[in-house]
């Protein structure tokens, strides 16, 4: 199987529980976990979910879903095409490179 030179994650940050964002040394953090989905119904190969604390996950909390994922395999330099039916590769658009109403 090839591996994704890219994936392309999209998040809802109005999910997210800023209680578990982190300082760091050069700003505020948020830990994401990417959960493969190859057979989801939507086309996407990953969920993404905030990754919690292992304190939170022993005492069973669980990150909410933040949004999916798409891999992208390139070969000489462009998208692969879009699979259809098993989602494992998208092609992306001149609309997917934008940046819309981004809260932070």
């Amino acid at each position: 199987m090839a591996i994704p030179k890219i994936i392309r994650v999209q998040i809802n940050v109005d999910a997210i529980e800023k209680k578990y964002l982190y300082k760091g040394k050069k700003g505020t953090y948020l830990n994401v976990a990417l959960v493969n989905t190859p057979d989801s119904l939507y086309g996407q190969d990953y969920m993404a979910t905030q990754d919690l604390p292992k304190e939170a996950r022993e005492a069973g909390e669980r990150g909410p879903i933040l949004g999916n994922a798409s891999a992208l395999f390139l070969g000489d330099g462009k998208p692969a095409p879009k699979q259809e039916g098993n989602g494992h590769a998208t092609g992306a658009t001149a609309e997917d490179d934008k940046v819309k109403d981004l809260p932070f």
